[in-house]
């Protein structure tokens, strides 16, 4: 039901015509009239009324505004610990190339298990192009130009940012949401506009339901036998010339639906910053855990040439001592056997080097085969383990997804009561000033028509209670939700600290065990050299060493990963530091 109060102007038009041609004009003026801004009191000069102001523009833009949330990426949790040395783990006792026992057991302690995102691996994990899986950080959108000649773990993390699919991704969503705010906000500002037409016209005024006096077609105007009678109303008229311009102004006066959305959408720019916010910490954490690949594969290599080196040296001690009479054949084929061993091993190591640096400079954005020098390196730090009463309240508050979740209960409330206010009246003013005539400059009078028009909604078959209905529900999946992400929060930071405790114990062992090997080695060379022994020690005796150096990277990959982890627990990944 509507309800309006117009004044109108007397125009300057036929009057014999009477209303039925004023109505058909108007009818085609309404049709060469210009598109105007959606919602907004457009129609034929001289009349008010139509539609309430931006009903169905602003549940268009509702609707868009929920698939831009719903196609944010979800929280991405902690990176776990790297998995044993690529390319094949180093061997235990005199078996070369065997199984080494895989520190913490599985080689993915302290990662974070739950459901905000499968779990992310790196070292001996299958590569995909950089891609950590569906709803994670991906590669970079953009490529610097050229390359850097250094690159640090803070300087790959900000690079990282500035180019990552994820992040670019999220910044455009927090614009689309900003823009959605601006149309939103315009339902409620003034609206003007001008419209203007020229027309040449014939009418049938039978076919609008005026019949002449005395049912016969007088196309003339004068009844038949002429005399002083009043004359009829023709049936056709026609052609003649109309012509109107005229400012056009609209204003919802009251509007209380689109008051309450606009309120929506603002908290939805907020949960847009936070997503944005969000994506940035993932972000880091996907480039930190580049970079600790990266560094890792570079350890590897190290390794692996120091043991390649080894490998020669004994090689070069056995065939001395064959020379001089203390060792045999078999001695030298053994030390050979070992060298060739270590040469494919730093083989293989360089692989997978080479891959691991290709993935980092994939998720940096960095030239794809650059001599980029990587500055920061595995190591421990002198400090102490935080605890979980320490780490916990802070975590909870610093932690983005934790935050976006609160914030979007907020935007579900706003947009709950936005659809219940659909059932107020909305009250609007429209009113227009312009020329009529019938060409340009010719017969031209001022006319205008000013008014109010008020909408009330009687029944919609249940549209609007269902609207509600479904906006409640939204808002209670949004509670479920933000209870799930602060026990999340608990657990991640809960691991991340056994992790951390943990690789701490690996790192001390690993280095005990570097320096127990060394010692054994030298230990078993002077029993060889001396002649007391063949190189079957020896070469044990290198192989526990080449374990042990194994280990150590291994160790110091997991260290730096459990500090990654908990750094991501706590929502400070952007400020990680080696």
């Amino acid at each position: 039901m509507q309800i309006r109060y117009t004044s109108w102007s007397r125009a300057s038009c036929w009057v014999a015509v009477g209303l039925g041609l004023l109505a058909t004009t108007l009818g085609a003026a309404a049709q060469t009239t210009p598109a105007t801004r959606p919602g907004t009191q457009g129609g034929p000069p001289g009349g008010i009324g139509g539609p309430p102001v931006g009903q169905q523009q602003q549940q268009e833009l509702q609707q868009r505004q929920q698939q831009i949330q719903q196609s944010m990426p979800p929280p991405q949790r902690p990176a776990g610990p790297p998995s044993p040395v690529p390319g094949g783990q180093a061997g235990t006792g005199g078996s070369p190339g065997g199984s080494a026992p895989a520190l913490g057991g599985t080689g993915t302690v302290g990662e974070p298990s739950g459901t905000t995102t499968p779990p992310v691996q790196f070292g001996g994990a299958p590569r995909a192009g950089g891609m950590l899986g569906a709803g994670q950080a991906t590669g970079a959108a953009r490529t610097l130009a050229v390359a850097p000649a250094t690159l640090s773990l803070p300087g790959a993390i900000t690079i990282g940012i500035q180019n990552n699919l994820t992040t670019l991704l999220a910044d455009e969503r927090a614009v689309e949401a900003r823009a959605l705010r601006q149309q939103i906000r315009s339902f409620l500002l003034p609206n003007l506009f001008g419209t203007a037409y020229q027309q040449n016209r014939t009418l049938n005024l039978v076919a609008q339901g005026l019949v002449p006096s005395g049912g016969q077609d007088m196309g003339g105007g004068m009844p038949p036998g002429g005399g002083g009678a009043a004359p009829t109303i023709p049936s056709f008229v026609g052609p003649f010339y109309s012509f109107d311009a005229r400012l056009n102004f609209s204003q919802a006066l009251l509007n209380l639906s689109a008051l309450r959305q606009y309120k929506s959408t603002q908290a939805a720019v907020q949960v847009a910053d936070l997503t944005a916010g969000l994506a940035r910490e993932q972000v880091a954490t996907f480039v930190a855990l580049a970079y600790l690949t990266a560094q890792r594969g570079s350890l590897d290599v190290r390794a692996a040439r120091a043991d390649f080196g080894l490998a020669e040296a004994l090689l070069q001690l056995a065939r001395r001592q064959r020379e001089v009479g203390v060792a045999n054949g078999i001695d030298v084929v053994r030390a050979e056997s070992r060298v060739a061993q270590q040469r494919l091993r730093v083989v293989q190591a360089e692989a997978s080097a080479v891959q691991d640096r290709l993935d980092l400079e994939r998720a940096v954005g960095l030239p794809q085969g650059s001599a980029t020098v990587l500055t920061d390196t595995l190591a421990t730090r002198p400090e102490a383990v935080p605890t979980v009463a320490a780490a916990l309240p802070a975590a909870q508050a610093a932690r983005l997804d934790a935050r976006v979740a609160e914030q979007t209960i907020e935007q579900r409330i706003l947009d709950r009561r936005s659809r219940g206010a659909a059932r107020v009246p909305i009250v609007s003013a429209a009113a227009d000033y312009g020329q009529s005539a019938v060409t340009p400059f010719n017969k031209d009078r001022a006319t205008r028509t000013f008014g109010v028009t008020m909408s009330v909604p009687i029944f919609d078959g249940g549209y609007i209670g269902g609207r509600v209905k479904a906006a409640l529900s939204e808002q209670r999946q949004a509670e479920l939700q933000l209870g799930n992400t602060r026990g999340q929060v608990e657990q991640d930071v809960r691991q991340a600290l056994v992790a951390w405790n943990l690789a701490v114990a690996q790192v001390q062992s690993a280095d005990e065990q570097l320096g127990l090997a060394d010692r054994e080695l030298a230990l078993a060379t002077q029993r060889f050299r001396a002649g007391v022994a063949d190189n079957l020690e020896v070469l044990q005796a290198q192989a526990g060493l080449a374990n042990a150096r194994a280990l150590r990277v291994q160790a110091l990959a997991q260290y730096g990963a459990a500090r990654l982890n908990f750094a991501a627990a706590t929502g400070t990944a952007q400020s990680f530091r080696l």
